[in-house]
């Protein structure tokens, strides 16, 4: 599970930067824009103004060629504040009034696109708040009357809150709902190994008690039924069962039995004994492997199996023989 938050961890960085990078692109194609209609439409030049859209699309362009490298969470940190400062920045110094549109766009791209912590993005749009009010105190006319500019101010004010209260509630939304989604998909996940273990115990299980080759049998003909049953909901089953019996001759059959095993029994406890016969019959199936012998059936300490089956062997008394001593010796 550790895995899965990792993962999760790295794609809520990777949709952090996707943002960025597309706030970025915005940002500097707005900029050449902007600089290209300065210049086409303009007839007399304002140096300081070209310098400065100048300067603001190269460090955007520069900007935008980082951010399709490989960066590591602080450096996109520093990466967004660099961006809201020079974006800000520019906007100052290119007019002598400030319209609060482009502080309130400022405003909702710091919490929602830029990938930085929510306390950061609070602060980082609390100075922009502070800054726009500053700037418009410093810059109002001395034509127009206190009343009116604090009248402004507090519709400007009001319309910056929303934004920032925009932000902070998209951004919990956002990440409440990304947190759900993982949640969501961490119960399928666990859900489907479960399942899978279960399936895997289930065929270990039904391998113990009959052979393979009969087991596939057994479930092909269940997967049979189950594809008639969708098909035919009317088809009623039958009394009986399908038995599942092959008639092969020139066998040979072993059957053990452990001698002093009810004396055994009531020495050790059940969990003592369990785990002695356990340990006995797994080293009985390893020598049947070896002596090309296949376990049919173990009931309590009697230990069943045959040779010469699934595949027909000439010399299948031999590795009965043969399969008889090797347990004697392991049990000796």
């Amino acid at each position: 599970m550790e895995n899965l938050e990792r993962l999760h961890e790295k794609y809520c960085e990777r949709l952090k930067h996707a943002l960025f990078r597309s706030l970025v692109f915005v940002s500097t194609v707005g900029a050449l824009l902007v600089l290209v209609l300065y210049i086409v439409l303009t007839e007399t030049y304002h140096l300081d103004k070209l310098l400065i859209l100048s300067s603001l699309s190269i460090l955007l362009l520069l900007l935008l060629a980082l951010t399709h490298t490989s960066c590591s969470g602080s450096l996109l940190v520093i990466l967004s504040t660099v961006l809201c400062s020079i974006l800000y920045g520019a906007n100052l110094s290119l007019s002598s009034h400030v319209t609060p549109l482009i502080v309130w766009l400022l405003i909702l791209a710091t919490h929602t696109m830029l990938p930085i912590g929510l306390g950061l993005a609070s602060g980082l749009a609390t100075c922009w708040i502070v800054g726009f009010v500053a700037f418009s105190i410093v810059n109002a006319d001395e034509e127009s009357g206190r009343d009116d500019l604090y009248t402004r101010l507090s519709a400007d004010l009001l319309f910056l809150l929303g934004a920032k209260v925009t932000g902070i509630y998209y951004r919990l939304m956002t990440e409440r709902k990304h947190q759900k989604t993982f949640e969501s998909t961490k119960t399928c996940i666990e859900s489907r190994v479960k399942l899978e273990c279960e399936r895997e115990q289930q065929e270990q299980l039904l391998l113990s008690v009959i052979p393979a080759y009969i087991a596939a049998e057994v479930k092909r003909s269940i997967m049979l039924k189950m594809a008639d049953a969708c098909q035919d909901i009317s088809n009623k089953q039958t009394s009986f069962h399908e038995m599942y019996v092959q008639r092969h001759n020139n066998v040979s059959i072993l059957y053990a039995d452990i001698v002093n095993f009810t004396p055994l029994s009531e020495q050790l406890s059940a969990s003592d004994l369990v785990k002695t016969l356990n340990e006995l019959f797994g080293r009985f199936d390893q020598i049947a492997q070896e002596n090309q012998c296949m376990r049919i059936k173990i009931l309590g300490d009697c230990y069943y199996c045959v040779s010469g089956l699934p595949e027909p062997r000439s010399d299948h008394a031999h590795c009965c023989v043969e399969m008889g001593l090797d347990m004697i010796d392991a049990i000796a």
